[in-house]
């Protein structure tokens, strides 16, 4: 049996982090390797558009050993609140 580690890692705008840990594995090695590839790939595909500070994906083997890694990056700023209308306070009573 062969097996991979794929670990997603998320900061959030609080500066708080989040992980998920998934597994890939087969009998044989390459469709193993394969099958890890796919959900990195997966994991990478949602990190790209995220709203998160960053988020990152990593495939580690099965003996611990890193295969792969890749973070995207985001600005992500707090909204902005809208100025509200200006109001004649001060008229002239028409």
């Amino acid at each position: 049996m062969h097996q991979y580690y794929i670990i997603e890692i998320q900061r959030y705008a609080n500066g708080e982090y989040g992980h998920t840990v998934h597994w890939a594995f087969d009998q044989d090695p390459d469709k193993a390797r394969l099958k890890a590839e796919a959900k990195y790939h997966e994991i990478l595909s949602y990190a790209a558009t995220s709203e998160t500070l960053s988020h990152s994906a990593t495939i580690l083997s099965g003996e611990g050993f890193p295969v792969m890694h890749q973070c995207y990056k985001h600005d992500v700023q707090a909204p902005v609140p809208e100025p509200e209308p200006e109001t004649d306070e001060g008229g002239d009573g028409e």
